[in-house]
């Protein structure tokens, strides 16, 4: 197969960008996501097994999401001209969207939902137990959110926001000393991860450090993209190793020989209404972030009442909405700035002196 590279990626409307699936595969993720949400809170996690088939597909999906998210950050890291803008770029396509719905949550759907009096919540938010628990917070019970549902998370999905920044820095890190294209530089690191993984395969919380291989796996798959072929044979291979691991307890360690290879396979498969996909808008980070706490609402208004169908449906498109506007009002408008020269971004930064001898230091070395 011939690939086509992201390159353009950042550039909402860039030519590189409608030359892949991944707007696409990006997309059908996080709406694989929210079903498997909608199930794990209707239900409650504690009386959902691991190896629960919807639980495993919720869990390739976000393993492919964070595939294509090594993939495209090792390919903005090297379109990119200094650290400073890679980082500019990073926090305008991440920070922006999650400030908004993080102040949602906590100003408009707080107060609305808490069982808390509104002096109460309001000082439970500004509580030391209530800062601690903000922004990328789980149990609601400090700030009185949900606590009749069958699971008090206010926003589970945001647990892998922090995650993935750090694998920002890792890349940018290893791309500063100049260690990205060695050979044997992210396989190292991706053994560390194996090792630690190994370590806690049977703590569920801590087992999830497997998702960084993703990313690492990804960027690697990038970075060394000239030496990979990708063919029928071998996806087909993989998919049915995949399948076939679900009926064994190494369904995991599947996941991540497969799962990489299939989704930059995927991404690549010319087909011209996958590529345009994106076109409208990128829905799938606001699809993310928001789908949580929509389904936590419908949950308690309705005490639990609405049939699993019923509940994905609607907060797929209370989700969609918000998702749509995020685009067009913040992530997109944030996008725009991207291009800002590195003496504005220093300035932004408050930070002009030192920023401006590294950025020449950075492109003279590139």
């Amino acid at each position: 197969m011939t690939i086509q590279y992201p390159e353009g990626r950042d550039a909402p409307g860039g030519a590189g960008r409608f030359s892949n699936n991944f707007d696409f595969l990006r997309f059908a993720a996080a709406v694989v996501i929210v079903v498997t949400h909608a199930y794990a809170l209707r239900l409650g996690y504690v009386d959902v097994g691991l190896d629960d088939p919807v639980i495993l597909i919720g869990e390739i999906a976000l393993a492919a999401l964070l595939v294509t998210s090594g993939y495209l950050i090792a390919a903005s890291w090297e379109s990119t001209a200094s650290p400073l803008r890679f980082a500019w770029k990073r926090f305008l396509r991440v920070v922006p969207a999650l400030v908004v719905v993080i102040l949602i949550t906590l100003f408009i759907i707080g107060p609305l939902m808490t069982t808390l009096p509104l002096t109460g919540y309001f000082a439970a938010l500004f509580s030391p137990a209530g800062v601690a628990t903000a922004p990328f917070f789980e149990d609601g019970s400090v700030i009185g959110l949900f606590q009749e549902n069958p699971w008090t998370y206010v926003n589970g999905s945001l647990w892998t926001i922090p995650v993935e920044v750090f694998m920002y820095g890792v890349v940018a890190a290893l791309g500063i000393a100049g260690l990205l294209r060695r050979w044997g530089a992210i396989p190292a690191l991706a053994v560390v991860n194996i090792l630690a993984w190994m370590y806690w395969f049977d703590d569920p919380r801590m087992a999830k450090v497997r998702f960084t291989l993703y990313f690492l796996i990804g960027a690697y798959l990038y970075i060394h993209r000239e030496r990979i072929a990708y063919r029928p044979v071998v996806a087909g291979a993989l998919l049915l190793m995949l399948v076939l691991s679900a009926l064994t307890p190494y369904s995991a360690v599947a996941g991540v020989i497969a799962i990489p290879y299939l989704t930059i396979y995927a991404a690549h498969i010319p087909v011209p209404f996958l590529n345009a996909f994106g076109r409208p808008g990128d829905f799938s980070y606001g699809i993310y972030i928001y789908h949580y706490p929509v389904q936590q609402v419908l949950i308690q208004v309705t005490a639990n009442a609405l049939l699993l169908p019923a509940l994905c449906v609607l907060s797929f498109s209370v989700t969609f909405v918000l998702a749509f506007l995020s685009w067009h009002l913040v992530e997109k408008r944030a996008l725009a700035a991207k291009n800002l020269r590195p003496a504005d971004l220093a300035r932004a930064l408050e930070s002009s002196l030192l920023p401006e001898p590294f950025t020449r230091w950075w492109v003279a070395r590139k």
